[in-house]
């Protein structure tokens, strides 16, 4: 068992792990940095309340430039992950709000790089795994299957054995 987790028995997700709140809050905070820290978020996010929050205000255009620098890939990729045509994140000012589905979208990408960047070990590391021809993924490279909610949990998966050890 993974130091500061505790195990709970009660009725509400029995075995299930909980991180402490030093956890926690080391978790958001680097999430937050992923997006851009505070010159893109001026919100603190603390919890799955904030991102749900979050989730419904809206992000800045400036918030996924941030994150699309952090993960190596231009702004025509980042567009194509959100199933939308560049020219129309282009004509967005630099403090217009997202709507919803892209926010979502956006926070579940963040999501998904800090968890890459926790299992490889490095952001240079997960950069390269992220573009890099997997023979499992018929030597296309996990980015190309982040557009979807699906891909992003079978990409997740597949960071997960890599975890254990599992040849993938």
């Amino acid at each position: 068992m993974k130091k500061g987790i505790n195990k709970t028995s009660d009725y509400k997700g029995a075995g299930e792990p909980k991180l402490n709140l030093e956890e926690a809050a080391i978790q958001y905070e680097s999430l937050r940095v992923i997006l851009g820290g505070n010159k893109s978020m001026r919100k603190v996010i603390a919890g799955d309340f904030d991102l749900i929050s979050l989730t419904r205000e809206g992000i800045k255009k400036s918030t996924l430039k941030s994150l699309a620098g952090y993960l190596g890939i231009s702004m025509e990729t980042m567009s194509r992950l959100l199933h939308t045509s560049h020219r129309n994140i282009q004509r967005k000012h630099e403090e217009e709000l997202l709507d919803t589905l892209k926010t979502e979208k956006v926070l579940e990408l963040a999501a998904f790089a800090q968890r890459g960047i926790e299992v490889i070990g490095s952001k240079q590391g997960f950069i390269e795994w992220l573009q890099s021809p997997l023979i499992m993924l018929d030597n296309k490279s996990p980015l190309d299957y982040l557009d979807t909610s699906f891909g992003i949990q079978m990409i997740t998966k597949i960071l997960g054995r890599l975890e254990q050890g599992v040849y993938s």
